[in-house]
């Protein structure tokens, strides 16, 4: 895959996550939660923390397959460098910094278990 399509594809998942999925979590899916929630109760959770709740998840598993995580396992780098070309297409470069740093932050976290992961591989193909 080329630079250029990953470049897109960074811009096109950017887009996506930002426009189109609140847009289909606000029509279809909050009044699908609130409707099957209703006005129960959970464990002392009223019905409008429930749904609070559930629609975080929705949130958090929309972020795990189109966020800046995904967009930097699939794309890479020119993949990022795309997902912050479609904020500055979409008005404020500003909303990328999140993002950008959670990515640098987990990548820095992860370092240790990627050596040991490549130090593993080494000794069992010798």
């Amino acid at each position: 895959m080329g630079f250029i399509l990953k470049f897109c594809a960074g811009v096109v998942m950017t887009i996506l996550f930002v426009v189109v999925v609140p847009y289909i979590t606000e029509l279809y899916i909050i009044p699908y939660i609130t409707e099957a929630v209703g006005d129960n109760t959970f464990m002392s959770i009223g019905s409008q923390t429930l749904i609070q709740i559930l629609i975080y998840l929705v949130f958090i598993l929309f972020a795990l397959m189109l966020g800046g995580g995904a967009i930097l396992r699939w794309f890479g780098v020119f993949g990022v460098l795309g997902m912050i070309a479609a904020y500055y297409l979409l008005g404020d470069v500003t909303r990328a910094i999140i993002p950008v740093l959670s990515m640098i932050v987990i990548w820095i976290i992860f370092i240790p278990y990627r050596d040991k992961k490549s130090k593993k591989k080494k000794g069992t193909k010798g």
